[in-house]
């Protein structure tokens, strides 16, 4: 318990870039349910060995704008090809709690959380609540920056 809550201010540290070299890597993963959406531990690995960003997408069954926002902007921009430089993948708050409330900072749904490791540690960025894909390509493109000048 003390270790989980560890976590959880290590996430909202990093968040507000008060901490250098944290590490998503130490959020006990749990499987997530989609056949095209990777499980956490394996997006977080695959980010990790590609070097790309990880985008998650927190959300609940029960959310109409959860559902909106995937529906709207997330499915279409992995159609299009939008989401190639990001390692992606969905929570769920209810049926994954705690993992979900140390990715997440705040109650509101959805959030879009992106994890990069730069050449100073790992990076937090987030967008809260239904969003375009302008917004979410804004998103990406700051954690792209924040990438090694290194690949």
């Amino acid at each position: 318990m003390l270790r989980r809550a560890a976590l959880a201010v290590l996430f909202v540290l990093v968040g507000f870039g008060m901490v250098r070299g944290a590490d998503p890597a130490g959020v006990t993963p749990t499987r997530i349910s989609g056949p095209e959406i990777l499980p956490y531990e394996v997006a977080y690995r695959k980010a990790r060995d590609e070097r790309k960003p990880l985008l998650i997408l927190v959300g609940a069954e029960w959310c109409p704008a959860c559902k909106t926002l995937k529906a709207d902007t997330i499915v279409p921009m992995r159609e299009s090809g939008a989401l190639k430089e990001v390692v992606y993948t969905q929570l769920d708050k209810d049926a994954q709690p705690e993992l979900a409330s140390e990715v997440m900072q705040g109650k509101i749904l959805p959030q879009l959380v992106v994890f990069c490791e730069s050449d100073t540690g790992w990076k937090r960025f987030s967008l809260t609540g239904m969003q375009t894909e302008n917004r979410v390509k804004d998103l990406i493109r700051k954690a792209s920056e924040a990438l090694p000048t290194r690949r």
